[in-house]
């Protein structure tokens, strides 16, 4: 199933064209609570802005919108196993060194699984039981990067990107989590 997952990101990533591009991450809600997301990028809408600075040279960046299906998990030891399908919209800006900064937010699903339930079962006994949980997903986040593309012509980029999550039905009003993606991307193509 792993296997199913990676080769149909890996296709829809040569479908989308040129300028797609697959992430791999450590996601975590900390270093205790261990994850992995996989995604594909393709851009939405790319302009160029040039910006005069002060000393009189021009400074120019490149800007886009990028669509970002992702897939992921974190385990939580003696607590829960969480696994998200999160589609995620940001807006990047990129300078001419290949430093970039983006904003974005996602929506989208989280099952978990939570170990060592027990229950009675027909006849009084107790028993171990699967349990888990369904939720919606928000998440809202801001990643600082560099696209080694731009002066080395390696087509790769290296992210660091804080998030919150937020997970519906919980608590009430829900539950927030902070989480921690340390990735790379590869492009696909130029």
């Amino acid at each position: 199933m792993k296997h199913l997952i990676v080769i149909a990101f890996l296709a829809t990533a040569g479908v989308l064209g040129a300028q797609s591009a697959i992430s791999l991450a450590y996601f975590g809600e900390t270093i205790t609570h261990p994850g992995l997301k996989v995604g594909v990028s393709f851009p939405l809408y790319q302009w160029e802005q040039h910006k005069m600075r002060r000393n009189g040279q021009e400074k120019l960046l490149d800007k886009r919108i990028d669509l970002s299906p992702q897939l992921g998990f974190y385990y939580h030891q003696d607590y829960q196993t969480g696994l998200f399908v999160l589609p995620e919209l940001s807006c990047i800006r990129q300078n001419a060194k290949g430093n970039y900064t983006a904003l974005g937010i996602g929506a989208g699903y989280m099952h978990t699984r939570v170990p060592r339930v027990y229950d009675f079962d027909a006849s009084g006994e107790i028993e171990q039981i699967g349990a888990g949980y369904h939720y919606f997903i928000s998440n809202y986040f801001a990643t600082f990067g560099k696209d080694l593309s731009v002066k080395k012509g390696i087509p790769l980029s290296i992210y660091a990107k804080p998030q919150l999550m937020h997970a519906v039905p919980n608590a009430g009003k829900g539950i927030w989590y902070f989480a921690l993606e340390l990735g790379l991307s590869v492009k696909m193509s130029e």
